[in-house]
């Protein structure tokens, strides 16, 4: 019966359509991923360029991402989709190319990574406004659900065929792969039939008047509040660590591209254990933080001590799978608690708030962990940051009483 439930999104013709062709774009993502961040460490050996490089595909969010909500939330939902699409397709094309010319270097790909996330920051809203119009209301929670398993299953297998690409056939390859995997995903837009949203009475606001209201609907929710402060605590250390794999796979343990495509996919794995747990836990209660999930966000800093400290390979494989599960849980279930609360008229403003904290938490992270892995060592590094998150989550809770 409980599974029954959980799929019961997959009723809707329209969400079993964006499922398939989202299965495709996702496998993509985490092959883009790996490929971008291992093209950072070849043409560098740096930590804090492979940081750089990341910060550059999630920094967007943090300032674009909000604004493209307020739209989002104003605009006919699929063909922004389609646009969105086309743009990623159209720089997969673009780095594929420049790297077959021999022309790819750090200037390009920096410009590259920062038009990924650029594009990435206006995806976002969009694909969290429009696959809750594929399903009836009743079916929300199963939908999140079904979307993390999609998630979470290329993030499994996707780096671990980027790696075994990249060591076998070389970045090209991949690059192409990449470029392949971000077509079906735009047919399947072509022929989704999302129900209408109801009507937006800001509709006739400025950007900036919309935009303040979303952030001002946020603030006054100790929900929404409290789910960013935790989003961005894990974030921080957390995803951040994750972002600079690279490092820790070839600068640490020289285990190679193998090794990163390994340490990704154990993080997928771990991810993949978490969303069946949150699929089998029960669902949060409307205006409540999930415990799950604020246990998993605090998880992330020692965690990540632990990945910075381990002298073995096969414990650094195995707290970046926890990593991978502490994330799933994080964000299935807040994801899912502030979803509940939402109206389709606030749903792009408020989402893209929430993405901007765990994804610019994420860049924030990765930045820093790469310059003070340099700079101290990724041992020193990651304990200040720990302690440092650690602080702020403990003085916001402080003074918010969440």
């Amino acid at each position: 019966m409980l599974i029954r439930l959980n799929l019961v999104a997959f009723h809707s013709r329209d969400f079993r359509l964006y499922f398939l062709g989202n299965a495709f774009t996702l496998q993509a993502l985490w092959i883009q991923r790996i490929t971008i961040g291992w093209i950072a460490w070849e043409l560098s050996g740096a930590a804090s360029v492979v940081g750089w490089i990341a910060f550059l595909i999630f920094a967007p969010t943090m300032i674009s991402g909000p604004f493209f909500g307020v739209l989002v939330d104003r605009m006919p939902i699929r063909p922004a989709a389609i646009r969105a699409q086309a743009g990623l397709s159209l720089i997969s094309l673009a780095m594929a190319l420049l790297f077959a010319g021999g022309l790819l270097t750090l200037p390009l790909l920096s410009g590259l990574a920062l038009a990924i996330g650029v594009v990435t920051s206006a995806n976002h809203p969009v694909r969290m406004s429009l696959a809750p119009l594929l399903v009836p209301e009743q079916a929300l929670t199963s939908l999140i659900t079904a979307t993390a398993i999609n998630f979470n299953v290329a993030r499994s297998i996707g780096p671990a065929i980027g790696g075994a690409i990249i060591a076998h056939w070389g970045v090209g390859a991949a690059l192409w792969v990449i470029f392949a995997c971000s077509l079906p995903y735009q047919i399947a837009l072509r022929f989704l039939r999302p129900r209408a949203r109801a009507a937006n009475a800001e509709i006739d606001q400025g950007v900036w008047d919309g935009l303040r209201q979303g952030v001002a609907h946020a603030w006054r929710s100790p929900l929404i509040r409290s789910i960013l402060t935790l989003t961005a605590t894990f974030a921080l250390v957390g995803r951040g660590m994750i972002e600079i794999l690279p490092l820790i796979a070839d600068g640490l343990f020289a285990r190679g591209a193998t090794g990163l495509g390994n340490l990704t996919s154990a993080a997928g794995i771990g991810a993949l254990v978490g969303t069946a747990l949150v699929a089998v836990l029960p669902p949060p209660r409307s205006g409540v933080v999930p415990l799950a999930g604020r246990f998993a966000a605090l998880s992330g800093l020692p965690l990540g001590l632990c990945i910075a400290l381990s002298p073995w390979w096969s414990l650094t494989v195995l707290a970046v799978a926890l990593m991978g599960l502490a994330g799933t849980i994080v964000g299935v279930s807040m994801q899912s608690a502030v979803q509940q609360v939402l109206t389709d008229d606030l749903r792009g403003r408020v989402m893209s708030l929430w993405v901007m904290t765990g994804i610019g938490g994420a860049a924030t992270g990765a930045l820093l962990l790469g310059a003070l892995a340099d700079l101290m060592g990724l041992a020193s590094g990651t304990l200040l940051m720990a302690t440092a998150a650690g602080l702020l989550f403990a003085w916001i809770h402080h003074q918010r009483g969440t």
